[in-house]
């Protein structure tokens, strides 16, 4: 095994890059974290350590004078798309570095992604169909998942402690800046609420999917993601969910069957902080369309893509569900899994009437490949999870090739 020397940048809130760096330590490797923020600084634990307390407009050279040393064969980093990120990959690729890239999964539940270079729209994934085709033969079938276990208040409470340590350390990194949007105070709150009003919403969305599984001409289903996330920030074409919402509803009121329905689905995450129900509706009232749009913060999304007509996302990993349930299906950003025989490859307009089901063996061909090369069975933030991910992210890590 050849050893190598690793610069691990941010993380998770969460132990699993403290856990990932002893365990690369504790094969031979060496090991060096940079710390941006208190949150860092906290689970950084014994990994031999750096504060970063420059202003960003500083990094890039930081960055370049860490790389040219020449001592690191590598660089792990969670999020290629965050401010404190993005300038080491032009470096990387100067210097000779591999940039190793955490994310969640592609497949979920109970994967999570590493690529090298890039993830997303910057994953380095063919999207030309006959590659995975020609590759059916040498890769191995996906072995069902291993559950990791789920615990919203662990999650929770490594948020918690992630963001109350930026602020009690704020004074040793005095120019950090988060990539979270808005105040943590503020999403706690909001995610309080959806929490008090979780039962309401379960009921309403059984409901609306007993409603939609009885329409006469079908309905459409279109799960929203977050403003913040950089899927929609980065790698679409829109400004944000509201810009979604009126791009797919206008659409739909002019080219979709005139008795066919369409859910929205919101993002189990969101805060609430952005009245999406609300928005939505006022516009289904101005497009005249609003006895036909269903908006749901819950249900059950196997049952909601088994039955739909057809499913519309902007990049989320919802797609690959959709494909699993053998759905029609667009993506109108950029996705990993958005090529011929997968995905809808026409506008929008006319994905309503003409959307077709995607090719069985292709989509078998892509799912074998990416969960072998660029999925991990693990969690970043449960106990067991950050085991289970810990050991397989050290064994792709050593190998000579991956993503």
């Amino acid at each position: 095994m050849t050893r190598r020397s690793f610069l691990i940048l941010q993380g998770t809130a969460s132990p699993f890059f403290r856990r990932l760096g002893a365990a690369l330590q504790a094969r031979g490797h060496a090991v060096q974290r940079v710390n941006f923020c208190g949150g860092d600084l906290l689970y950084a634990g014994d990994t031999p350590s750096w504060n970063y307390t420059g202003t960003p407009e500083a990094l890039p050279a930081w960055y370049r004078d860490v790389l040219s040393e020449g001592g690191f064969s590598d660089v792990i980093l969670f999020g290629d798309c965050r401010e404190i990120h993005r300038h080491v990959h032009p470096l990387c690729r100067t210097h000779g570095v591999t940039a190793n890239v955490f994310e969640e999964g592609y497949v979920r539940p109970f994967w999570l992604t590493l690529e090298r270079v890039g993830v997303n729209a910057r994953s380095t994934l063919p999207c030309d169909p006959s590659w995975y085709l020609d590759r059916r033969a040498s890769t191995p079938r996906v072995a069902a998942a291993a559950p990791t276990g789920y615990n919203v208040a662990e999650r929770a409470l490594h948020d918690i402690r992630y963001r109350a340590a930026n602020t009690a350390f704020k004074w040793r990194f005095p120019h950090y800046r988060t990539h979270r949007p808005r105040n943590g105070f503020a999403e706690y709150a909001g995610l309080a609420s959806r929490v008090l009003a979780q039962r309401r919403f379960d009921s309403e969305a059984r409901a609306v999917t007993a409603e939609l599984r009885t329409c006469a001409d079908g309905y459409y289903f279109f799960p929203l993601q977050l403003d913040a996330d950089s899927q929609i920030v980065v790698h679409s074409p829109f400004d944000g969910v509201h810009e979604t919402i009126r791009k797919v509803l206008t659409s739909f009121a002019d080219n979709a069957p005139a008795r066919s329905l369409i859910a929205l689905k919101n993002h189990p995450l969101d805060t609430g902080l952005t009245d999406h129900r609300q928005f939505t509706m006022n516009l289904a009232r101005t497009l005249g369309i609003a006895e036909r749009v269903r908006f749901i913060d819950g249900g059950h999304l196997p049952t909601l893509l088994g039955h739909a007509r057809g499913v519309v996302v902007v990049n989320s990993t919802v797609g690959m569900s959709a494909l699993h349930h053998r759905r029609p299906l667009i993506a109108l950003g950029t996705a990993v899994y958005s090529m011929p025989g997968l995905t809808w490859q026409g506008d929008l307009d006319a994905f309503w009437l003409h959307g077709e089901a995607p090719d069985v063996t292709l989509y078998e061909a892509f799912l074998d490949y990416v969960v072998h090369h660029t999925q991990i069975n693990g969690d970043f933030y449960i106990k067991t999870g950050i085991a289970m991910a810990t050991a397989g992210a050290v064994e792709r890590l050593e190998a000579r090739e991956h993503g």
